[in-house]
């Protein structure tokens, strides 16, 4: 169940990067938001971590604030990977991370099991 949450938590987070951002385009409806709230949460749990890993000093020294950037990275590499998002550069890319890691943050508490 934690997990469901998460995922539709990730998926509104998705939606609204789509909807606030213009360098960002999600085509097709919620199935589309879903996979790639999906796909987002697997890169970054795969390489993210291994980013967050290798760039420890620079989260150190932002004091987390370089999980932004990770972030926008991961929204660029699940646009490569998927048809549905379209991110246009990194700026895009960087506010929509943004958004995920500010939703995130305020829903941390809500969803642990």
């Amino acid at each position: 169940m934690n997990l469901f949450v998460r995922w539709l938590l990730l998926t509104f987070s998705v939606w609204l990067a789509d909807l606030v951002i213009g360098g960002i385009d999600i085509s097709g409806g919620f199935v589309s938001h879903l996979w790639v709230a999906a796909l987002f949460g697997l890169a970054n749990a795969i390489v993210g971590n291994l980013i967050r890993l290798v760039a420890f000093p620079a989260l150190i020294l932002t004091l987390g604030a370089f999980s932004i950037v990770v972030n926008a990275w991961m929204l660029m590499l699940v646009g490569d990977l998927s048809d549905s998002l379209e991110v246009s550069g990194f700026w895009p890319a960087f506010f929509g991370g943004l958004i995920i890691s500010v939703v995130s943050t305020l829903t941390k508490g809500r969803t642990k099991g």
